[in-house]
């Protein structure tokens, strides 16, 4: 790489303190040779004073030399050199974290940051700095002959006297005070202008939100209205729905020909207008936010049967063909069966009403690259124009059309039925063209909730590589618990909430443990444990109920029963143990604090330990009397008996004498309670050491001392 050449200009020795001054001034004197402007000439000249002035000060045989780089741009640097003993604090120095009495470190600050390049070295010995400013765009391009012929104008002109130079300089000063003076005036009123600014941009946030609570204000209204409208008519429509409908019974006595005739309209007429007032209020919902969606696992196939029932009256004679056409094995959808039903009973109804002849198709289809299951409901019926494609989806819009005036609709179908599918994730569109037929396509997530980048709770459940637990449990709060106790685990979680939903998601699971509750929507349901071996499931099956009937659930199959409530890490002891076919160790709490238990119990459970409970001292003696334990962690402090009688006892039964004990206190033991347990073979596991960042390598440890864990 070529060396960058520099022209040397002028060099000045610093051997008195005038020649500080002389610095100065040739500086501002080169930096106008070289084509700087006024302001950037008394920075540099500044520049060169406070460095002449520091080596001067604080070191010996100082120099200054200014010259040009000839880099790409040219660049103009002063050039300062001692021999003094350098800077000690050279770093502190220049992070600003160095105070000095005399000020050195703050010129230094101030003219790097003054200086396009600034650049210092300071080893004992001496001391050189680097200041410089790259040469403005206009000047003229320095070469060794430009640099020669500056030098010479410089040497034939006599340096000014130090006293005009200082006056020289208070000039400058006072006009960089009165430059200074004039931009602190101008930043005012530009604060002035942006308090004003500010004020009036609060003033439009304040308006912005009243017109957003006017809005709310008007939706929650529009709601409220819809619903106590809905909630007036239904009941008399519903009441002219019967009374038809007893009419038409003959209940009370025959009616004529014309009065039958009448009585049909009253009732045909009362069932649109309820129609309307369902969706409505359906519309309503969506449009506040007030709908939820009922995720569950259901089977395309299901909701194609119910639907094949519920519009098969609506076809009349032999001239139209109702067909149904699911893909093989397409997977169990998780969200809204009433929703996805709702919207394809909307679309299937308004193409049998739209269809004289032919056929309308219901397809099913899996997207696999999008991971969405695309309904296609196509008729060979009216079709629509392309204009009117977009508008079919306003709200009580009606095309019209040669058989418009012979069918009845709301014109709320399509548009409340598009506004679910985007409700679950989805999409709703059209192809149609008039006189061939119509095709609505909806498209619809495999599980409801997924993102943009195709995951989603249950999606990345399915993705984990642990084993699969399907838990069928209708509580929600006890479902909390699950997931809380379970989520952190290595195993897979799949919540359904009947023997339904179970039943569709044992045909895409392996689980390794079904938990089922015993009791769902207030039936008892042992009897699907026989179903689950009936379809070859050999797993083992977890009953939990607040029935407490061991031997029940026992009998039916189950391989294990646990109590509502459940306490978490029992729950997850046991899950542990039927999963891994090992029988876990039992160590017994003895605690009367409830949170303590709760704490050791769970660390406990993670360690693969199966966990029982005391919260006295009575309650201990009789679970070791009645229960196998490994191991009892016994607290010293307890209302009753305290923890040195229940180690007594412990001790003086010839079944229990040799249980491995951790003494698991916050109690300080004195000299006199550790010489009374010193021959009763026990360990100490402080509370505190519960607490710390290394509890479960001091818990490991408290373990092994105690002979619990090898």
């Amino acid at each position: 790489m070529k060396d960058i050449q520099n022209y040397s200009i002028f060099t000045l020795r610093l051997r008195q303190e005038r020649h500080v001054v002389y610095a100065r001034q040739r500086a501002r004197e080169i930096a106008k040779l070289l084509g700087f402007d006024h302001q950037e000439q008394i920075r540099l000249a500044t520049t060169a004073s406070e460095l002449a002035r520091n080596a001067f000060r604080y070191a010996t045989n100082g120099a200054v030399e200014f010259l040009v780089q000839d880099s790409s741009p040219q660049l103009f640097l002063i050039s300062v050199t001692d021999e003094g003993p350098g800077i000690a604090n050279l770093a502190e120095i220049l992070n600003g974290q160095y105070v000095s009495k005399t000020g050195l470190g703050k010129g230094i600050i101030g003219t790097s940051r003054l200086m396009d390049h600034f650049n210092i070295t300071a080893p004992p010995g001496g001391t050189r700095v680097e200041a410089g400013k790259w040469l403005p765009a206009s000047a003229p391009r320095i070469d060794a002959n430009r640099a020669k012929a500056i030098s010479t104008q410089l040497a034939s002109t006599d340096t000014a006297d130090p006293f005009d130079e200082i006056e020289r300089q208070n000039q400058e000063l006072l006009k960089t005070l009165a430059t200074l003076r004039e931009k602190q005036e101008q930043l005012a009123e530009l604060n002035r202008e942006l308090e004003d600014t500010n004020r009036g941009v609060v003033a439009l946030y304040a308006e912005l939100d009243q017109h957003a609570d006017d809005l709310r204000r008007v939706s929650d209204l529009k709601t409220s209205f819809l619903s106590n409208l809905s909630h007036e008519f239904r009941t008399p429509l519903n009441s002219i729905i019967s009374l038809s409908r007893l009419l038409l019974n003959r209940s009370d006595g025959d009616l004529s020909l014309e009065q039958e005739k009448q009585v049909i309209y009253i009732q045909r007429s009362a069932s649109e207008l309820s129609e309307l007032v369902n969706d409505l209020l359906d519309l309503a919902k969506v449009e506040a936010g007030k709908t939820e969606v009922r995720a569950k696992y259901f089977e395309v196939q299901d909701v194609f049967g119910a639907l094949r029932g519920v519009l098969k009256p609506l076809l009349v004679g032999n001239s139209l063909e109702l067909i149904f056409d699911a893909q093989v094995n397409l997977p169990p959808l998780y969200t809204d069966e009433g929703k996805v039903s709702q919207i394809l009973r909307n679309l299937i109804s308004n193409a049998l009403k739209f269809t004289r002849r032919g056929h309308v198709r219901v397809t099913a289809n899996l997207d696999a690259e999008d991971n969405d299951v695309v309904f296609s409901v196509s008729d060979t019926g009216i079709g629509i124009a392309p204009e009117n494609l977009e508008r079919i989806f306003e709200e009580f819009v009606q095309v019209e059309s040669e058989l418009q005036s012979q069918v009845k609709g709301t014109g709320l179908g399509l548009p409340l039925s598009r506004r679910l599918a985007e409700l679950l994730g989805g999409t709703l569109k059209v192809d149609s063209e008039p006189g061939v037929g119509s095709t609505f396509v909806l498209t619809v997530p495999v599980i409801y909730g997924k993102t943009q980048q195709g995951t989603t709770q249950e999606a990345q459940i399915a993705e984990a590589s642990g084993p699969a637990i399907l838990l069928i449990e209708d509580n929600r709060e006890a479902n909390f618990v699950y997931e809380s106790t379970l989520k952190n685990t290595k195993y897979e979680l799949t919540f359904v909430a009947s023997l339904h939903e179970a039943r569709t998601a044992m045909k895409r699971l392996k689980p390794a443990l079904v938990l089922m509750d015993r009791l769902l929507d207030g039936e008892d349901s042992l009897f699907y444990i026989e179903e689950l071996r009936s379809t070859g499931f050999l797993g083992p099956v977890l009953v939990v109920s607040v029935v407490d009937d061991v031997k029940a659930a026992l009998d039916a199959g189950a391989a294990a029963f646990l109590a509502k409530p459940v306490v978490p890490f029992t729950l997850l002891s046991t899950v542990q143990e039927l999963i891994e076919g090992q029988s876990a160790k039992t160590l017994l709490l003895v605690d009367d604090d409830e949170v303590t238990r709760y704490l050791l119990g769970e660390a406990l459970s993670r360690l693969g330990y199966r966990v029982l409970e005391a919260r006295n001292g009575r309650e201990a003696i009789k679970t070791v009397k009645e229960r196998v334990v490994d191991g009892v962690f016994l607290d010293i402090i307890m209302p009753g008996l305290d923890g040195f009688e229940v180690l007594k006892e412990i001790r003086a039964n010839e079944n229990s004498k040799f249980i491995p004990i951790i003494i698991h206190s916050s109690k300080n033991l004195s000299v006199q309670e550790l010489n009374l347990i010193a021959g009763m073979s026990v360990t100490i596991y402080p509370k505190q050491a519960l607490a710390t960042d290394a509890s479960t390598a001091a818990l490991r440890n408290a373990l092994k001392m105690g002979g619990i864990e090898e």
